[in-house]
């Protein structure tokens, strides 16, 4: 038996009512609840995140539900050759 990874999607759930996050665990995994913010972060498998995302804005206590845009963000900044910026000898 093989372990493999799954490729996931964060979802960032706005929530009108604290009281049906037990509700969200049967589409991912419960990452976080701020309960002064009302809002959740779940996991899901990366291609039932699109179904998940809409399934869970339908839910009645939701205000909103999105796909957390962390995925398509740039992280490595080493190779910038667009900014303005050269390094120093005090660098």
């Amino acid at each position: 038996m093989e372990f493999k990874l799954q490729p996931r999607e964060s979802i960032i759930v706005n929530l009108g009512n604290m009281r049906q996050v037990k509700q969200l665990k049967k589409f991912g995994i419960v990452y976080y609840v701020s309960k002064s913010m009302k809002y959740a972060v779940l996991y899901t498998d990366k291609d039932k995140a699109e179904q998940a995302c809409t399934a869970i804005g339908k839910l009645s206590s939701v205000k909103q539900a999105e796909i957390s845009p962390r995925a398509e963000l740039r992280t490595n900044y080493d190779d910038d050759e667009s900014t303005d910026y050269k390094r120093t000898n005090e660098d």
